[in-house]
């Protein structure tokens, strides 16, 4: 399989639309409701975060805060790093791992079109950008 850029991993998936201001609770619902592990946050449209099971977990669950009085700003990754539609996977590796982070937004003309998850790019490209960095030293 050839995977020309991002955009063909995540064009025919869902993708999950949250607000700043909705509730942890209802964001949950929204990510269990499209079967994915991540939103993005849009305020009027823009772009202003993700949030992740993780975040819930780490950053609400853990931290004894109640998901129906907790807001989603309160807890989301907010100023995401992106990629273009158009950016390649080992952009997105790169920008993943330099970042620490598990999911990265991909963005076409300004506009969220997908939610890019570390787990969506296969182990055979994970294997040659390894191997292409070890062969050019580093």
């Amino acid at each position: 399989m050839v995977i020309s850029n991002v955009a063909a991993l995540v064009e025919d998936r869902p993708l999950a639309e949250i607000r700043p201001e909705d509730s942890v609770r209802d964001a949950c619902k929204t990510m269990c409701d499209l079967d994915v592990r991540a939103a993005v946050v849009l305020d009027n449209r823009r772009l202003v975060g993700v949030l992740s099971e993780q975040d819930v977990v780490r950053k609400c669950i853990c931290a004894d805060r109640h998901t129906a009085e907790t807001k989603v700003s309160e807890i989301m990754t907010g100023d995401p790093a992106t990629i273009g539609s158009d950016g390649n996977l080992a952009e997105a590796l790169e920008i993943m791992s330099r970042g620490g982070f598990h999911h990265l937004p991909v963005m076409h003309d300004g506009k969220a079109i997908g939610l890019l998850s570390n787990d969506d790019i296969p182990d055979e490209y994970r294997m040659l950008l390894e191997r292409f960095k070890e062969m050019r030293g580093g």
